[in-house]
């Protein structure tokens, strides 16, 4: 992208912004890659979106870019416990034709900070 084509949309960024279209600002800085908003970054960290946090992100850099960038998704997706939560509980669902009572077992040690301190 030319230096006058970077420019254009850093000014449309900017009336927009100032327009209060804070949602079509945020997908364009996403979709172009090249502005990072670190407070709009940080508030969306700050109130738990870790989804959004994850698509905004997704627009600047790809989780096997480096390996700052496998860092970053790593913790962001770490956070977002109730997907991971969900995915765990899918994945253990095999376990529930083999053995009911160890199925409801394990996914009740999904709900502990940390399932080793469990009888």
């Amino acid at each position: 992208m030319s230096n006058l084509s970077r420019e254009l949309v850093f000014l449309i960024l900017q009336f927009l912004d100032e327009e209060k279209f804070k949602h079509t600002v945020h997908k364009l800085e996403q979709e172009f890659g090249f502005f990072f908003n670190m407070k709009y970054f940080e508030e969306m960290v700050l109130g738990g979106e870790w989804e959004e946090v994850e698509k905004y992100l997704s627009g600047f850099t790809k989780v096997d870019d480096n390996r700052y960038s496998m860092k970053i998704f790593f913790e962001i997706r770490k956070h977002d416990r109730t997907r991971a939560v969900e995915i765990l509980v899918k994945d253990l669902k095999v376990f529930s034709s083999f053995n009911d009572d160890l199925f409801k077992e394990i996914t009740q040690l999904l709900t502990l900070d940390n399932f080793r301190e469990n009888e």
